[in-house]
Protein backbone atom coordinates (compact mmCIF):
# COMPACT_ATOMS: atom_id res chain seq x y z
CA UNK A 1 0.00 0.00 0.00
CA UNK A 2 1.71 3.34 -1.09
CA UNK A 3 2.74 5.82 1.73
CA UNK A 4 0.23 8.09 1.08
CA UNK A 5 -2.68 5.40 0.75
CA UNK A 6 -1.13 4.72 4.71
CA UNK A 7 -1.17 7.98 6.00
CA UNK A 8 -4.24 9.32 5.21
CA UNK A 9 -6.61 7.05 6.87
CA UNK A 10 -4.45 7.33 10.11
CA UNK A 11 -4.38 10.75 9.62
CA UNK A 12 -8.79 10.46 9.61
CA UNK A 13 -8.93 8.06 12.28
CA UNK A 14 -6.68 11.04 14.66
CA UNK A 15 -8.31 13.51 13.35
CA UNK A 16 -12.06 12.28 14.18
CA UNK A 17 -10.44 10.87 17.93
CA UNK A 18 -9.31 14.09 18.60
CA UNK A 19 -12.21 15.85 17.28
CA UNK A 20 -14.54 14.02 19.13
CA UNK A 21 -12.18 13.90 22.15
CA UNK A 22 -12.50 17.86 22.23
CA UNK A 23 -16.63 17.58 22.27
CA UNK A 24 -16.17 14.82 25.01
CA UNK A 25 -14.37 16.87 26.71
CA UNK A 26 -16.88 20.39 26.21
CA UNK A 27 -19.74 17.95 27.06
CA UNK A 28 -18.26 17.04 29.99
CA UNK A 29 -17.25 20.21 31.05
CA UNK A 30 -20.83 21.64 30.95
CA UNK A 31 -22.26 18.95 32.07
CA UNK A 32 -20.00 18.73 35.54
CA UNK A 33 -20.55 22.88 35.40
CA UNK A 34 -24.29 22.40 35.28
CA UNK A 35 -23.99 19.67 37.91
CA UNK A 36 -21.54 22.33 40.22
CA UNK A 37 -24.47 24.94 39.71
CA UNK A 38 -27.00 22.42 40.84
CA UNK A 39 -25.45 21.51 43.97
CA UNK A 40 -24.28 25.04 44.46
CA UNK A 41 -28.35 25.61 44.49
CA UNK A 42 -28.94 22.74 46.97
CA UNK A 43 -26.16 23.99 49.34
CA UNK A 44 -28.12 27.69 49.36
CA UNK A 45 -31.09 25.72 50.08
CA UNK A 46 -29.60 23.86 52.87
CA UNK A 47 -28.13 26.71 54.16
CA UNK A 48 -31.65 28.78 54.41
CA UNK A 49 -32.96 25.00 56.31
CA UNK A 50 -29.75 25.76 58.43
CA UNK A 51 -30.61 29.77 58.68
CA UNK A 52 -34.21 28.53 59.68
CA UNK A 53 -33.85 25.78 62.48
CA UNK A 54 -31.17 28.79 63.98
CA UNK A 55 -34.22 31.09 63.93
CA UNK A 56 -36.13 29.13 65.42
CA UNK A 57 -34.13 28.14 68.31
CA UNK A 58 -33.06 31.01 69.30
CA UNK A 59 -37.06 32.05 69.18
CA UNK A 60 -37.64 30.18 71.32
CA UNK A 61 -34.27 30.56 73.34
CA UNK A 62 -34.98 34.50 73.53
CA UNK A 63 -38.69 33.61 75.30
CA UNK A 64 -37.15 33.53 78.06
CA UNK A 65 -35.27 36.92 78.80
CA UNK A 66 -37.90 38.63 77.32
CA UNK A 67 -40.86 36.80 79.14
CA UNK A 68 -39.20 37.59 82.71
CA UNK A 69 -38.44 40.74 81.52
CA UNK A 70 -41.94 41.98 80.90
CA UNK A 71 -42.78 40.45 84.26
CA UNK A 72 -40.08 42.48 85.78
CA UNK A 73 -41.28 45.85 83.91
CA UNK A 74 -44.82 44.88 84.93
CA UNK A 75 -44.03 43.68 88.40
CA UNK A 76 -40.95 46.31 89.03
CA UNK A 77 -39.21 43.19 90.75
CA UNK A 78 -39.14 39.29 91.02
CA UNK A 79 -38.54 37.66 93.54
CA UNK A 80 -35.91 34.69 93.93
CA UNK A 81 -39.28 31.96 93.91
CA UNK A 82 -41.02 33.30 90.97
CA UNK A 83 -37.92 33.54 89.32
CA UNK A 84 -36.99 30.16 89.93
CA UNK A 85 -40.05 28.74 88.85
CA UNK A 86 -40.15 30.85 85.65
CA UNK A 87 -37.05 29.81 84.43
CA UNK A 88 -36.69 26.18 85.19
CA UNK A 89 -39.93 25.71 83.32
CA UNK A 90 -39.00 28.16 80.50
CA UNK A 91 -35.13 25.94 80.40
CA UNK A 92 -37.22 22.33 80.80
CA UNK A 93 -38.92 23.54 77.12
CA UNK A 94 -35.90 24.64 75.87
CA UNK A 95 -32.61 22.19 76.39
CA UNK A 96 -30.15 24.69 74.77
CA UNK A 97 -30.60 26.76 77.37
CA UNK A 98 -27.37 26.73 79.58
CA UNK A 99 -28.98 29.47 82.08
CA UNK A 100 -30.41 32.47 82.88
CA UNK A 101 -29.37 35.20 85.30
CA UNK A 102 -31.23 38.36 86.47
CA UNK A 103 -29.00 41.00 86.61
CA UNK A 104 -30.34 44.27 88.04
CA UNK A 105 -28.22 47.48 87.51
CA UNK A 106 -25.63 45.19 85.68
CA UNK A 107 -24.33 42.95 88.85
CA UNK A 108 -25.70 39.31 88.34
CA UNK A 109 -27.97 38.64 91.09
CA UNK A 110 -29.83 35.66 90.24
CA UNK A 111 -28.89 32.52 88.45
CA UNK A 112 -30.51 29.25 87.22
CA UNK A 113 -29.80 26.64 87.62
CA UNK A 114 -27.14 27.78 90.34
CA UNK A 115 -25.55 24.54 90.16
CA UNK A 116 -22.57 24.70 87.87
CA UNK A 117 -22.47 28.41 87.68
CA UNK A 118 -21.65 29.72 91.02
CA UNK A 119 -18.35 31.36 89.41
CA UNK A 120 -21.67 34.39 87.73
CA UNK A 121 -22.39 35.05 90.93
CA UNK A 122 -21.95 38.82 91.63
CA UNK A 123 -20.42 39.42 88.24
CA UNK A 124 -20.10 43.08 87.05
CA UNK A 125 -20.54 43.68 83.65
CA UNK A 126 -18.16 46.90 83.48
CA UNK A 127 -15.54 44.20 84.79
CA UNK A 128 -15.66 42.21 81.96
CA UNK A 129 -15.21 44.42 78.94
CA UNK A 130 -15.83 41.22 76.38
CA UNK A 131 -19.46 41.14 77.97
CA UNK A 132 -19.57 44.74 78.94
CA UNK A 133 -20.05 45.72 75.04
CA UNK A 134 -22.83 44.09 74.21
CA UNK A 135 -24.61 45.07 77.70
CA UNK A 136 -24.26 49.11 76.43
CA UNK A 137 -25.51 48.28 73.38
CA UNK A 138 -28.78 46.44 74.68
CA UNK A 139 -29.40 49.31 76.93
CA UNK A 140 -28.96 51.78 74.25
CA UNK A 141 -30.91 50.33 71.63
CA UNK A 142 -33.53 48.87 74.03
CA UNK A 143 -33.16 45.52 72.48
CA UNK A 144 -31.81 42.09 72.76
CA UNK A 145 -28.36 41.75 72.10
CA UNK A 146 -26.93 38.18 70.67
CA UNK A 147 -23.09 38.16 70.87
CA UNK A 148 -20.41 34.99 70.98
CA UNK A 149 -19.60 32.34 71.16
CA UNK A 150 -17.81 34.19 74.19
CA UNK A 151 -15.90 32.44 77.07
CA UNK A 152 -17.90 32.53 79.99
CA UNK A 153 -16.69 33.16 83.85
CA UNK A 154 -18.11 29.59 85.09
CA UNK A 155 -16.21 27.84 82.22
CA UNK A 156 -16.18 27.14 78.72
CA UNK A 157 -18.24 29.35 76.15
CA UNK A 158 -21.57 29.70 75.23
CA UNK A 159 -23.80 32.47 73.03
CA UNK A 160 -24.93 35.19 75.31
CA UNK A 161 -27.99 37.52 75.15
CA UNK A 162 -28.48 40.57 76.90
CA UNK A 163 -32.05 41.66 77.13
CA UNK A 164 -32.32 45.31 78.90
CA UNK A 165 -35.29 45.95 81.25
CA UNK A 166 -37.00 49.24 81.20
CA UNK A 167 -39.19 49.95 84.63
CA UNK A 168 -42.88 51.41 82.93
CA UNK A 169 -44.99 54.25 84.08
CA UNK A 170 -48.84 53.79 84.29
CA UNK A 171 -49.27 54.81 80.68
CA UNK A 172 -46.67 52.22 79.59
CA UNK A 173 -43.65 54.08 79.20
CA UNK A 174 -40.19 53.22 79.77
CA UNK A 175 -39.52 55.53 83.11
CA UNK A 176 -36.29 54.09 83.94
CA UNK A 177 -33.50 51.35 83.27
CA UNK A 178 -33.84 48.08 85.63
CA UNK A 179 -31.01 46.13 84.78
CA UNK A 180 -30.02 43.16 82.95
CA UNK A 181 -31.99 39.33 82.07
CA UNK A 182 -29.01 37.46 80.64
CA UNK A 183 -29.38 33.83 78.77
CA UNK A 184 -26.51 31.98 78.13
CA UNK A 185 -26.99 29.24 75.62
CA UNK A 186 -24.95 25.99 74.62
CA UNK A 187 -24.13 26.27 71.21
CA UNK A 188 -23.65 22.44 70.54
CA UNK A 189 -27.62 22.04 71.17
CA UNK A 190 -28.46 24.98 69.31
CA UNK A 191 -26.29 23.55 66.67
CA UNK A 192 -27.66 20.13 67.36
CA UNK A 193 -29.72 20.20 63.93
CA UNK A 194 -26.72 21.13 61.50
CA UNK A 195 -25.18 17.55 62.23
CA UNK A 196 -28.65 15.64 61.39
CA UNK A 197 -28.42 18.81 58.48
CA UNK A 198 -25.30 17.56 57.26
CA UNK A 199 -25.64 13.76 57.40
CA UNK A 200 -29.23 13.64 55.63
CA UNK A 201 -27.93 16.09 52.84
CA UNK A 202 -24.90 15.16 52.18
CA UNK A 203 -22.90 18.65 52.38
CA UNK A 204 -20.25 20.07 54.92
CA UNK A 205 -21.99 22.49 56.75
CA UNK A 206 -19.74 25.34 59.17
CA UNK A 207 -20.74 28.49 61.14
CA UNK A 208 -18.44 31.33 62.12
CA UNK A 209 -18.43 34.72 63.00
CA UNK A 210 -18.95 37.08 59.59
CA UNK A 211 -14.81 38.03 59.03
CA UNK A 212 -13.99 41.57 59.54
CA UNK A 213 -10.77 43.21 58.56
CA UNK A 214 -7.79 41.55 60.20
CA UNK A 215 -9.84 39.08 61.41
CA UNK A 216 -11.06 35.68 59.49
CA UNK A 217 -13.62 35.26 61.53
CA UNK A 218 -14.12 33.10 64.78
CA UNK A 219 -15.63 29.30 64.02
CA UNK A 220 -18.94 28.79 65.71
CA UNK A 221 -20.32 25.57 64.79
CA UNK A 222 -19.99 22.68 62.24
CA UNK A 223 -17.29 21.63 60.28
CA UNK A 224 -14.56 24.94 59.97
CA UNK A 225 -12.75 23.33 57.27
CA UNK A 226 -15.90 24.05 55.23
CA UNK A 227 -14.05 27.63 54.59
CA UNK A 228 -10.66 26.65 53.24
CA UNK A 229 -12.02 25.61 50.65
CA UNK A 230 -14.75 27.80 47.99
CA UNK A 231 -18.20 26.96 50.11
CA UNK A 232 -21.24 28.55 48.77
CA UNK A 233 -22.21 30.95 51.82
CA UNK A 234 -25.07 32.89 53.50
CA UNK A 235 -25.26 35.90 56.38
CA UNK A 236 -26.89 35.37 59.40
CA UNK A 237 -27.46 38.76 61.46
CA UNK A 238 -28.37 38.31 65.00
CA UNK A 239 -29.92 40.83 67.68
CA UNK A 240 -27.89 43.53 68.34
CA UNK A 241 -25.98 43.58 65.16
CA UNK A 242 -23.62 40.64 65.35
CA UNK A 243 -23.33 38.84 62.30
CA UNK A 244 -22.43 34.61 61.26
CA UNK A 245 -21.35 33.41 58.25
CA UNK A 246 -22.42 29.86 57.21
CA UNK A 247 -21.19 27.86 54.43
CA UNK A 248 -21.84 24.38 52.75
CA UNK A 249 -20.50 22.38 50.03
CA UNK A 250 -20.52 18.88 49.26
CA UNK A 251 -18.73 16.51 51.73
CA UNK A 252 -16.02 15.18 48.94
CA UNK A 253 -15.94 19.01 48.15
CA UNK A 254 -16.77 20.39 44.77
CA UNK A 255 -14.45 17.83 42.76
CA UNK A 256 -16.69 15.38 43.65
CA UNK A 257 -19.31 16.62 41.92
CA UNK A 258 -19.76 15.29 38.67
CA UNK A 259 -22.88 15.32 36.04
CA UNK A 260 -22.29 12.31 34.70
CA UNK A 261 -21.05 8.72 36.78
CA UNK A 262 -17.19 7.57 36.53
CA UNK A 263 -18.10 4.26 34.44
CA UNK A 264 -20.17 6.40 32.31
CA UNK A 265 -17.57 9.10 31.90
CA UNK A 266 -14.41 6.86 31.26
CA UNK A 267 -17.15 4.82 28.48
CA UNK A 268 -17.27 8.41 27.40
CA UNK A 269 -13.56 9.29 27.06
CA UNK A 270 -13.50 5.57 25.47
CA UNK A 271 -15.83 6.75 22.67
CA UNK A 272 -13.45 9.12 20.82
CA UNK A 273 -10.90 6.05 20.33
CA UNK A 274 -13.66 3.87 19.07
CA UNK A 275 -14.68 6.23 16.52
CA UNK A 276 -10.96 7.16 15.18
CA UNK A 277 -10.37 3.57 15.04
CA UNK A 278 -13.60 2.89 13.06
CA UNK A 279 -12.88 5.99 11.26
CA UNK A 280 -8.80 5.16 10.54
CA UNK A 281 -10.50 1.17 9.56
CA UNK A 282 -13.58 2.82 7.34
CA UNK A 283 -11.26 5.01 5.40
CA UNK A 284 -8.27 2.44 4.81
CA UNK A 285 -10.65 0.03 4.07
CA UNK A 286 -11.85 1.99 1.38
CA UNK A 287 -8.29 3.02 0.59
CA UNK A 288 -7.16 -0.75 0.17
CA UNK A 289 -10.68 -1.19 -1.95
CA UNK A 290 -9.60 1.68 -4.49
CA UNK A 291 -5.67 -0.26 -4.52
CA UNK A 292 -7.31 -3.69 -5.31
CA UNK A 293 -9.36 -2.51 -7.54
CA UNK A 294 -5.99 -1.01 -9.88
CA UNK A 295 -4.22 -3.91 -8.87
CA UNK A 296 -4.01 -7.09 -10.21
CA UNK A 297 -4.71 -9.80 -8.02
CA UNK A 298 -2.00 -12.24 -8.94
CA UNK A 299 1.22 -10.38 -9.18
CA UNK A 300 0.07 -7.13 -7.17
CA UNK A 301 1.14 -4.98 -10.27
CA UNK A 302 -1.46 -2.11 -11.42
CA UNK A 303 -3.47 -3.47 -13.59
CA UNK A 304 -5.63 -1.96 -17.02
CA UNK A 305 -7.12 -0.13 -15.31
CA UNK A 306 -4.13 2.04 -13.37
CA UNK A 307 -2.60 1.59 -16.96
CA UNK A 308 -5.12 3.89 -18.57
CA UNK A 309 -5.61 6.50 -15.58
CA UNK A 310 -1.89 6.89 -15.73
CA UNK A 311 -1.39 7.43 -19.64
CA UNK A 312 -3.89 9.86 -20.04
CA UNK A 313 -2.31 11.67 -17.43
CA UNK A 314 1.06 11.45 -18.92
CA UNK A 315 -0.42 13.03 -22.15
CA UNK A 316 -2.76 15.88 -20.50
CA UNK A 317 0.41 17.01 -18.12
CA UNK A 318 3.28 19.11 -18.56
CA UNK A 319 4.53 17.76 -21.77
CA UNK A 320 7.81 15.62 -21.24
CA UNK A 321 9.30 12.70 -22.67
CA UNK A 322 7.88 9.50 -21.78
CA UNK A 323 8.16 5.59 -23.12
CA UNK A 324 6.01 3.00 -22.87
CA UNK A 325 6.92 -0.41 -23.23
CA UNK A 326 4.60 -3.07 -23.94
CA UNK A 327 5.76 -6.65 -23.14
CA UNK A 328 4.05 -9.83 -24.26
CA UNK A 329 5.49 -13.30 -23.17
CA UNK A 330 6.48 -15.92 -26.01
CA UNK A 331 6.11 -19.49 -24.87
CA UNK A 332 4.05 -18.95 -21.82
CA UNK A 333 0.99 -21.34 -22.92
CA UNK A 334 3.11 -24.33 -22.84
CA UNK A 335 3.94 -23.72 -19.20
CA UNK A 336 0.43 -24.08 -18.76
CA UNK A 337 0.48 -27.31 -20.69
CA UNK A 338 3.05 -29.06 -19.67
CA UNK A 339 3.02 -28.11 -16.06
CA UNK A 340 -0.44 -26.83 -15.03
CA UNK A 341 -2.22 -23.53 -14.41
CA UNK A 342 -0.26 -22.92 -11.11
CA UNK A 343 2.90 -23.47 -12.68
CA UNK A 344 1.63 -20.73 -15.13
CA UNK A 345 0.78 -18.33 -12.12
CA UNK A 346 3.96 -19.23 -10.61
CA UNK A 347 5.63 -17.78 -13.93
CA UNK A 348 3.87 -14.59 -13.77
CA UNK A 349 4.84 -13.88 -10.49
CA UNK A 350 8.47 -13.87 -10.98
CA UNK A 351 8.12 -12.60 -14.23
CA UNK A 352 6.12 -9.35 -12.60
CA UNK A 353 9.02 -9.25 -9.90
CA UNK A 354 11.50 -9.29 -12.57
CA UNK A 355 10.43 -6.15 -14.03
CA UNK A 356 9.39 -4.71 -10.97
CA UNK A 357 13.13 -5.04 -9.99
CA UNK A 358 14.56 -3.11 -13.34
CA UNK A 359 12.76 0.41 -13.25
CA UNK A 360 13.51 3.02 -11.52
CA UNK A 361 11.12 4.70 -8.84
CA UNK A 362 9.17 7.05 -10.86
CA UNK A 363 8.31 4.11 -13.53
CA UNK A 364 5.40 1.75 -12.99
CA UNK A 365 5.07 -2.04 -14.30
CA UNK A 366 1.46 -3.31 -15.18
CA UNK A 367 -0.05 -6.62 -16.12
CA UNK A 368 -2.95 -5.58 -18.41
CA UNK A 369 -3.90 -9.03 -18.64
CA UNK A 370 -2.94 -12.70 -19.43
CA UNK A 371 0.40 -12.75 -20.18
CA UNK A 372 1.13 -9.12 -21.18
CA UNK A 373 3.15 -6.22 -19.38
CA UNK A 374 3.70 -2.88 -19.42
CA UNK A 375 5.68 -0.18 -18.41
CA UNK A 376 5.17 3.24 -18.10
CA UNK A 377 8.50 5.23 -17.88
CA UNK A 378 9.19 8.98 -17.31
CA UNK A 379 12.09 11.41 -18.52
CA UNK A 380 13.16 8.87 -20.99
CA UNK A 381 16.61 10.26 -23.27
CA UNK A 382 15.80 8.51 -26.17
CA UNK A 383 14.08 5.26 -28.63
CA UNK A 384 17.66 3.52 -28.29
CA UNK A 385 17.70 3.74 -24.78
CA UNK A 386 14.24 2.45 -24.08
CA UNK A 387 14.99 -0.38 -26.10
CA UNK A 388 18.34 -1.01 -24.41
CA UNK A 389 15.61 -1.36 -21.26
CA UNK A 390 13.36 -3.68 -23.15
CA UNK A 391 15.96 -5.63 -24.05
CA UNK A 392 17.33 -6.37 -20.70
CA UNK A 393 14.00 -6.85 -19.48
CA UNK A 394 13.85 -9.53 -22.07
CA UNK A 395 17.14 -10.84 -20.98
CA UNK A 396 15.80 -11.21 -17.56
CA UNK A 397 12.62 -12.77 -18.14
CA UNK A 398 14.15 -15.40 -19.81
CA UNK A 399 16.02 -16.69 -16.44
CA UNK A 400 14.43 -20.30 -15.44
CA UNK A 401 11.98 -20.10 -13.31
CA UNK A 402 11.57 -22.23 -10.35
CA UNK A 403 8.33 -23.94 -9.80
CA UNK A 404 7.30 -26.75 -7.27
CA UNK A 405 9.33 -29.88 -6.63
CA UNK A 406 12.51 -28.67 -7.81
CA UNK A 407 10.89 -28.34 -11.79
CA UNK A 408 11.91 -24.93 -13.77
CA UNK A 409 10.81 -23.69 -16.93
CA UNK A 410 11.60 -21.08 -19.32
CA UNK A 411 9.42 -18.52 -21.42
CA UNK A 412 10.74 -15.83 -23.88
CA UNK A 413 9.35 -12.03 -24.37
CA UNK A 414 8.67 -9.78 -26.66
CA UNK A 415 8.24 -6.23 -26.45
CA UNK A 416 7.38 -2.93 -28.59
CA UNK A 417 8.46 0.66 -27.69
CA UNK A 418 6.48 4.12 -28.19
CA UNK A 419 8.37 7.40 -27.01
CA UNK A 420 6.23 10.73 -26.29
CA UNK A 421 5.54 12.88 -27.01
CA UNK A 422 7.51 13.34 -29.79
CA UNK A 423 7.39 16.06 -32.91
CA UNK A 424 5.07 18.69 -31.43
CA UNK A 425 2.58 16.40 -32.49
CA UNK A 426 -0.64 15.94 -29.68
CA UNK A 427 -1.61 12.39 -28.91
CA UNK A 428 -4.21 10.21 -27.57
CA UNK A 429 -3.56 7.48 -25.34
CA UNK A 430 -5.15 5.40 -27.89
CA UNK A 431 -2.54 6.54 -30.06
CA UNK A 432 0.52 5.95 -27.88
CA UNK A 433 -1.17 2.27 -27.27
CA UNK A 434 -1.18 1.34 -30.62
CA UNK A 435 1.71 2.37 -32.21
CA UNK A 436 3.61 0.50 -28.84
CA UNK A 437 0.92 -2.74 -29.88
CA UNK A 438 2.63 -2.09 -33.89
CA UNK A 439 5.59 -2.20 -32.57
CA UNK A 440 5.22 -5.36 -30.62
CA UNK A 441 3.12 -6.80 -33.50
CA UNK A 442 6.97 -6.49 -35.93
CA UNK A 443 8.23 -7.90 -32.77
CA UNK A 444 7.31 -10.72 -32.47
CA UNK A 445 6.60 -10.67 -36.22
CA UNK A 446 10.56 -10.92 -36.54
CA UNK A 447 10.42 -13.80 -34.63
CA UNK A 448 10.30 -12.67 -31.11
CA UNK A 449 12.72 -12.36 -28.17
CA UNK A 450 13.51 -8.71 -29.09
CA UNK A 451 12.62 -5.31 -28.78
CA UNK A 452 11.13 -2.79 -31.55
CA UNK A 453 10.58 0.64 -31.17
CA UNK A 454 7.46 2.28 -33.06
CA UNK A 455 8.60 6.57 -33.38
CA UNK A 456 5.60 9.21 -33.12
CA UNK A 457 3.24 10.00 -35.71
CA UNK A 458 5.58 12.21 -38.26
CA UNK A 459 8.62 11.84 -36.74
CA UNK A 460 11.87 9.57 -37.22
CA UNK A 461 11.33 5.92 -36.88
CA UNK A 462 13.17 4.07 -34.16
CA UNK A 463 15.54 1.29 -34.14
CA UNK A 464 14.73 -1.80 -34.34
Amino acid sequence: MPARTRLVPILVGGLIALAMSALTGILLYYVDAKAELEASSRAYAVLAEVRDQIDRRLETALAVPETLAAVIAAEERIDDKAFNAIAARLIRANPSIRNVALAPGGVISAIHPVRGNEAALGLRYADVPAQNAAVLRAIRTRRTVIAGPLELVQGGTGLLSRTPVFLRDSEGEDTRYWGIVALAVDTDQLFEDIRQIADRTGFSIGVRRAPRAGSPGMPVAGSPEVFSGPPVTMLYSLPGGDRWELGAMPQGGWQSVEGIPGILRALLYLLPLVLGWIAYRVVASRYRNQELARRDPLTGLANRKSFDYQLRGLLQGKPRSCALVLIDLDGFKPVNDTHGHSAGDTALREVAERLRNLIRGTDVVYRLGGDEFAILLQDVKSDQHMVNLAKRAIARIKQPIALDGGRETTVGASAGVAVFPLGGHPERASDVFDRADRALYRSKAQGGNRAVAEPAVGSTPGLP
